[in-house]
């Protein structure tokens, strides 16, 4: 079974920019709450958002006052979200539509990087390095995820459909039944602990239930790379058996099993 490049995956979100945003879940309040609480976010963070995508950990970081707000998307499709976005932030926020990997931003020069859910589509030869490069001494970079899978319970949904999607590619967050690229804490620390430029200040993990109706399961799924990435007519193919179990094998009902966990690694 192949893995999806992390160079292809950047750009696999936004054939549906409005069906992503629409089935996409927030993340859990608690994130931003403990960040702010901590001193991460507050309002004059010159902050890094990399991967922003539909703007969904974006809106809160507004929300929070930020307004020193740099987001880098490599996927110029989602503009109509961000520049929306950088707009409500103020004059001091902007869009790049640029890799991390290729962008030129003057060193140390932000207390706040946050990667949601984009940490695994970055090259893993370089984005640590390049963090610990653009962020100051003492800042903080932040890694969020929403994953579809809590590890201590059992996933129905998923067993009635392994099947179809067996020989799929997988993404670098992880083949399914493995240990998620997210929820593996300890390699996510050794990685930043490795290069000597940061060390861990905090980790935190919520588990919760996300309800889906069967049109949900098809929109959802539809957004995840390994189903965006098909033929038109494979995917549709697929995404009317993923709908038709949700609708005569769970009677309309699906919970899916999330994890959020939070990564805090502070520049030293």
């Amino acid at each position: 079974m192949s893995k999806i490049p992390e160079r292809e995956g950047r750009q696999a979100f936004g054939a549906n920019v409005q069906g992503y945003d629409e089935s996409r879940p927030e993340y859990p309040e608690w994130i931003f709450d403990l960040l702010t609480q901590e001193g991460v976010i507050f309002p004059s963070a010159s902050t890094l958002e990399i991967g922003p995508g539909n703007g969904l950990a974006t809106r809160v970081l507004v929300e929070k006052g930020i307004s020193r707000l740099t987001m880098l998307e490599p996927d110029r499709r989602f503009a109509p979200f961000l520049e929306d976005l950088r707009t409500k932030a103020g004059a001091e926020s902007k869009v790049l539509f640029e890799t991390l990997e290729a962008v030129e931003l003057p060193e140390a020069s932000f207390d706040l990087a946050l990667v949601a859910t984009t940490f695994h589509w970055l090259d893993p030869e370089t984005r640590v390095k390049k963090l610990a490069k653009l962020t100051k001494q003492g800042g903080c970079v932040v890694l969020i995820w929403n994953v579809f899978q809590d590890l201590n319970l059992h996933d129905a949904f998923h067993e009635a459909t392994k099947d179809i999607l067996a020989e799929l590619s997988n993404s670098p967050s992880g083949a399914p039944d493995s240990l998620p690229f997210a929820l593996d804490r300890q390699a996510r620390e050794a990685e930043f602990l490795s290069t000597g430029n940061f060390e861990t200040r905090l980790y935190a993990e919520s588990h919760w239930k996300f309800m889906l109706d069967p049109k949900g399961v098809r929109s959802l799924y539809e957004s995840f790379s390994q189903i965006a990435r098909l033929q038109d007519s494979e995917r549709e193919a697929l995404l009317d058996q993923l709908e038709a179990i949700a609708k005569s094998d769970f009677g309309g009902s699906v919970v899916r099993n999330m994890s959020s966990p939070l990564y805090v690694f502070q520049r030293t």
